[in-house]
């Protein structure tokens, strides 16, 4: 019997300053693991979250200690090339639209246009299968990646 790796996970994460009009968009990597092992996917899941919390932690001490409340997330590859870099630390324009699964899924990415960003979508069967729900939404945001942070102390 072969048992299987689930592969690692990117997450883009989109979160807003409360009572501002102030975005950041924030990716993440959840480690892969043993797929037999409860145990490691726990520990894959937990990983990602420090990384995530860690940074915005950061931003909130750097903005003066300010809250900040999720707008939506995906797993996986959004639209558009800009997201794939190895650093960000850059502010950028992205569409986002919501998806048939609610709160907090949807889909992102950057495009020239609504349109460009919609013929995307349109053009690949997974962002197909989750329905977008509404019109796309443009947002200025800062692209931030865990590269761009010092380490946070190791989860043992």
């Amino acid at each position: 019997m072969t048992l299987g790796m689930a592969s690692e996970l990117t997450i883009y994460s989109i979160y807003k300053i409360n009572g501002q009009e102030r975005y950041f968009l924030l990716r993440t990597i959840r480690p892969g693991f043993l797929n037999a092992s409860q145990e490691e996917e726990g520990a894959a899941d937990a990983e990602e979250k420090y990384k995530r919390e860690w940074m915005l932690d950061r931003i909130s001490k750097d903005f003066g200690n300010i809250s900040l409340i999720l707008i939506g997330e995906i797993q996986g590859y959004p639209v558009g090339d800009a997201l794939y870099s190895a650093r960000g630390n850059t502010k950028m324009e992205i569409y986002y639209a919501k998806t048939q699964f609610g709160h907090p899924w949807i889909i992102l990415g950057d495009a020239i246009s609504e349109e460009a960003f919609l013929c995307e979508v349109e053009a690949d069967e997974d962002f197909q299968s989750m329905e977008l729900q509404g019109q796309p939404v443009k947002i200025t945001v800062t692209y931030l990646t865990e590269n761009d942070f010092p380490d946070p102390v190791k989860i043992t």
